[in-house]
């Protein structure tokens, strides 16, 4: 049985190539039962442990377990860990993945996918608020399908932001600007896409700050309590979903303004699979906003599994 571990995750990662693989997969019949989700004894009490399997329609699996720990940010450790394991179609354990990396790349990809419908074609400035290990992805990913030549970076803590802002200017090319941003509503106002990955239980983002025709990408937040984007965001948007059953169940983005009638669960318009197929439509005109949540789906790490493993030696 293989190991790959988060360093050549990493170095064999192709963006453009995972996009498409995931574009691929949310065509396909795979079937991806809903992801379970345990508390974790001990510590915190957000602590959780969950089991995300995914079957391709070929017979093979890829199953990813994850811990999630929100202690870990005042440890030096990753809040989010996980190992991917990948079946073949016998039945066989062929090889276990960092499912760390993995997980950072695919949820970065799945954005960049839905930008692709999305956002406008002419999207140039993004500014990421967040500063955790997946930061740098989400920037890479939004840039690689729309021609970003400006990243703004908003974090609570400047250290952070430097070294985030650092971070992108690696795996960004070189003629992009990357620069901390100055100032959160600024920024936003300023903004053709808005990615939010962070862990923060309250809104960020206001809705009066978007400016006509803007895309909003929320990743951060997977739990019914946490909020990345204010009622305004979600009233002034055409919302989409990765998947209908992880959002609706998990997105505090969602759910917490469907649940006090701030909009309709009707407004939901679609999922990822609905966009790819086009059973939905994607972006319609050049002024309306458009948001985009994310809470991933063990398919992301079906497609992310099958490719790293398909171009490893």
């Amino acid at each position: 049985m293989r190991v790959i571990d988060a360093d050549q995750v990493r170095a064999r990662t192709d963006l453009p190539r995972l996009i498409e693989c995931l574009e691929r997969a949310f065509r396909s019949d795979a079937v991806v039962p809903q992801r379970l989700i345990r508390a974790l004894p001990g510590g915190s009490a957000e602590r959780q442990f969950l089991v995300m399997p995914a079957f391709d329609p070929d017979g093979s699996v890829a199953v990813k377990l994850v811990t999630y720990d929100p202690e870990n940010a005042g440890r030096g450790l990753p809040t989010v860990q996980a190992a991917v394991v990948a079946f073949s179609r016998e039945g066989t354990p062929v090889a276990v993945l960092d499912g760390t990396m993995v997980t950072r790349i695919r949820t970065a990809a799945a954005s960049a996918l839905a930008s692709k419908y999305l956002s406008r074609a002419d999207s140039s400035r993004l500014t990421v608020v967040g500063t955790g290990a997946l930061a740098p992805w989400m920037a890479a990913a939004h840039a690689v399908v729309r021609p970003i030549d400006r990243i703004d970076v908003w974090g609570r803590r400047p250290e952070r932001v430097a070294a985030t802002v650092d971070a992108i200017r690696e795996i960004v090319k070189p003629q992009v600007t990357v620069c901390a941003a100055p100032g959160l509503e600024e920024s936003v106002r300023e903004a053709d896409i808005v990615s939010c990955a962070t862990s923060s239980p309250t809104p960020l983002v206001a809705g009066r700050w978007l400016k006509t025709g803007s895309f909003v990408d929320l990743v951060g937040s997977f739990s019914p309590t946490t909020r990345e984007a204010d009622d305004d965001v979600v009233r002034r948007a055409r919302i989409f979903v990765d998947t209908f059953e992880g959002a609706l169940a998990e997105a505090g983005d969602l759910i917490d303004p469907i649940a006090r009638g701030v909009i309709d669960r009707g407004l939901v318009e679609g999922e990822l699979a609905d966009l790819v197929t086009g059973r939905v439509a994607g972006r319609r005109t050049a002024e309306e906003i458009t948001l985009f949540k994310s809470v991933g789906t063990a398919l992301e790490d079906l497609a992310a599994a099958q490719l790293l493993l398909a171009t490893s030696p």
